[in-house]
């Protein structure tokens, strides 16, 4: 039989990674803090939960999509929260963007109640979740990745084991930094290619077909030449990742003092009201500090 499944947090990725295991088979509950969010879910199927504690309750294994750790806190530590309802047998599967501090912490405490804990941070963003087709970075043990591994596959295309539990969010957060640096070099040379009279396309195509090709420069350069800032990532959400990237390096003592400067360009950014909107957006702080309108394509 298909394991129960809880689901907490209905936003942006949460709510298609949900979606895929109604579709899927498997039995359903979900949890959001805006209860408004669950009505879709509830009308395809699944049950709705009154509080993250009732959701582990009803459920084999609790998957997790929210913010950030504040958000996760919530979900596991509070008085209805995930915690008191954890027991031997049950697994809790943390797909969120968190320290690796807390992921320990989690592990920690459910482990004393005879559960388990994956960390699973996701890549991919909204297209990947709505088609099933994450990558997932895992951290905990072994056994436990493979127990798990029927549940990942329903909202993934490959799931890697990283290490213990902590090492996966170091591999997710190491991967958000170097997509801000792709970003920023990306940004950067676009607008001095626009003072220079050069088109976007122009631009993608010579780095499309160099050794330096991604495509993330496809995805993002597109973007940057529609003028679409529909979110798939928020500027806001990649400065969280920023800021907990660097906690990490300075607790280990290892300087990053490219992705320090980075940051300013994102919070500029934040400052300048486009933190809801798609990371593809910082490209508007780096054109109007070279004096370039940055409505024109």
């Amino acid at each position: 039989m298909q394991s129960r499944i809880g689901f907490a947090g209905l936003g942006l990725m949460g709510s298609r990674m949900a979606r895929q295991f109604l579709d899927k088979g498997f039995p359903l509950t979900v949890w959001n803090r805006t209860p408004d969010k669950c009505d879709p879910l509830a009308a395809a199927g699944a049950r709705v939960a009154r509080t993250p504690r009732e959701l582990a309750e009803v459920s084999d294994v609790v998957v997790v999509c929210v913010a950030d750790p504040n958000a996760v806190g919530r979900i596991v530590f509070a008085e209805d929260g995930v915690r008191a309802a954890a027991r031997p047998g049950f697994r809790y599967l943390e797909t969120s963007t968190i320290s690796p501090g807390l992921a320990r912490r989690v592990a920690e405490v459910l482990r004393a109640r005879g559960a388990d804990m994956l960390e699973a941070p996701v890549t991919g963003s909204k297209l990947g979740a709505e088609k099933g087709t994450l990558v997932l970075m895992t951290g905990g043990r072994r056994e436990v990745h493979e127990e798990l591994m029927p549940v990942m596959m329903a909202i993934g295309s490959r799931a890697i084991h990283c290490g213990e539990v902590g090492q996966a969010s170091v591999v997710k957060l190491i991967g958000n930094t170097i997509i801000s640096f792709m970003l920023e070099g990306l940004c950067e040379g676009l607008v001095v290619g626009r003072k220079a009279g050069l088109s976007v396309e122009t631009l993608l195509e010579v780095v499309m077909a160099s050794g330096y090709a991604s495509p993330y420069f496809t995805f993002k350069g597109g973007a940057i030449a529609r003028r679409d800032w529909d979110t798939h990532f928020s500027i806001d959400l990649l400065v969280k990742d920023q800021g907990l990237m660097l906690d990490e390096a300075g607790l280990r003592g290892a300087p990053m003092p490219g992705l320090a400067a980075i940051r300013e360009v994102f919070q500029a950014a934040r400052a300048q009201g486009f933190g809801a909107e798609d990371i593809a957006a910082v490209v508007k702080v780096v054109e109007a500090a070279a004096g370039l309108p940055s409505d024109l394509a």
